[in-house]
């Protein structure tokens, strides 16, 4: 499927020599998608409180930026000191808005497509993987797949997080129906209580892509201490708040507290029962990984058909 060398390296030396062909283009792709949500966060340095650098000059302070935050592969300072991405992605030729074919909620005009003949009617295929991914891929991937175009819808248009996917299938595009109930759109919708303690700063509506990345308790002490004192905080600090916010999809839960989101709240807000992936002695953690691979677009692709 064109994955790199060292993406095959990296999930053969984490998930063990012996796992198979699923586990290890599982393992590659979240990693994609972490990647992905990556560039999305990076269209600006990483926000800083003045704080933070009390103790660095100008040019060291410059410095520790660019290890900190740019000193990786593909990632360089541009003469306004912004965070520069390697051109070798494919972000510009994704669809806007990522509707893909359409979606119920979502009015568009009426797409119609060719299907090769082979793969017209049962049996069916569908294949996923993050949208971004590096040049070229997505020509593979539909090359592999009888030429089939690939369809990229993002799941803020189905719940209140986004996720940038793409999907080739040779399931109908017609007659698509919302599968009931509906998920909760906004975040304020899905978790009514955060309301309360929401800052007027912090403008967002949906949250990013579900990860298995946890946040730390020491970050979460770190922010709270950052906003004490302050009844409007500084935009510096708001800024450095929300990217972290919008890395890790905190809540408000009190005043200047913040936290993750659990298990269930996850559930919800992907539009599954509660309790959807507890039992058998699951973790926590296992719960949270399981829930990374939850998409409630795929029920509505191929559930609505019939």
């Amino acid at each position: 499927m064109g994955y790199a060398t060292e993406d095959v390296s990296k999930a053969i030396d984490t998930s063990g020599p012996n796992s198979s062909i699923e586990e290890l283009t599982g393992f590659i792709s979240d990693a994609q998608m972490a990647k992905a949500v990556d560039v999305e966060l990076s269209s600006e340095t990483k926000p800083m409180p003045n704080v933070l650098f009390s103790n660095y000059s100008g040019d060291k302070k410059r410095k520790y930026l660019q290890y900190k935050f740019c000193g990786k592969k593909n990632h360089h300072i541009s003469h306004n000191g912004k965070r520069c991405i390697g051109k070798d992605s494919e972000a510009s030729s994704l669809p806007n808005p990522m509707i893909g074919f359409g979606v119920p909620t979502k009015s568009c005009a009426t797409i119609c497509r060719t299907l090769p003949h082979i793969v017209i009617g049962p049996p069916w295929f569908y294949y996923e993987n993050v949208a971004l991914t590096p040049k070229g891929v997505w020509n593979t991937i539909s090359q592999c797949l009888y030429g089939v175009e690939p369809e990229f819808v993002d799941s803020e248009y189905f719940c209140a997080t986004t996720r940038k996917r793409g999907y080739v299938h040779n399931l109908p595009i017609q007659n698509r129906f919302p599968i009931l109930p509906l998920p909760p759109k906004t975040i304020h919708e899905a978790l009514p209580l955060t309301r309360k303690w929401w800052p007027n700063w912090d403008t967002r509506t949906k949250l990013n892509c579900i990860r298995t990345t946890i946040v730390s308790a020491k970050l979460i002490e770190r922010i709270r201490k950052e906003l004490e004192g302050w009844e409007e905080p500084p935009i510096d600090v708001q800024k450095y708040v929300l990217y972290e916010c919008r890395k890790y999809n905190l809540v408000w839960v009190g005043r200047n507290k913040l936290a993750p989101l659990e298990p269930n709240e996850m559930e919800m807000l992907l539009g599954f029962p509660e309790n959807h992936t507890r039992g058998g002695g699951v973790s926590v953690t296992d719960r949270y990984n399981h829930l990374v691979t939850l998409f409630r677009l795929i029920q509505w692709h191929i559930i609505s058909q019939f």
